[in-house]
């Protein structure tokens, strides 16, 4: 029998509250920023693999620095690790507009590559926060 493919180690830059709330519940794909008004919600959920590689809008660490600087109320920056099976990344891969993107970086889940059955199974991944 062929064991199951290693999962994928992913990191989200964000503050600490957001990220604990991620932790609990999942991704929501219908999250605004404070103060954005009619911008369009996140509609996806954007992370890096979490080996050190950062992406265009740079590491996770600079993005989490960022996100605090923008929302000090928030308990301060913060890294959500989260592990993904190998079944969720070979549908995020198979996306086209997907696999290019993870080329720069990012591995950005949105409904057609993934973001539902990642939100699925959810409470059944490894997750942890990590603050900075």
């Amino acid at each position: 029998m062929t064991p199951d493919p290693s999962p994928t180690i992913l990191h989200h830059g964000t503050t600490l509250h957001r990220a604990l709330a991620i932790e609990a519940h999942g991704p929501d794909p219908t999250f605004r920023e404070p103060g954005t008004g009619q911008l369009p919600p996140a509609e996806a959920f954007s992370t890096v693999i979490g080996d050190g590689r950062p992406c265009k809008t740079g590491t996770p660490e600079m993005v989490a620095r960022k996100k605090d600087a923008l929302f000090p109320n928030e308990g301060g920056p913060a890294i959500l690790e989260v592990s993904v099976p190998a079944s969720i990344m070979e549908i995020f891969y198979s996306d086209f507009f997907s696999a290019g993107l993870a080329r720069s970086g990012e591995i950005r889940f949105e409904a057609e590559s993934g973001l539902n059955e990642l939100r699925a199974e959810w409470h059944n991944l490894t997750k942890r926060v990590i603050k900075l």
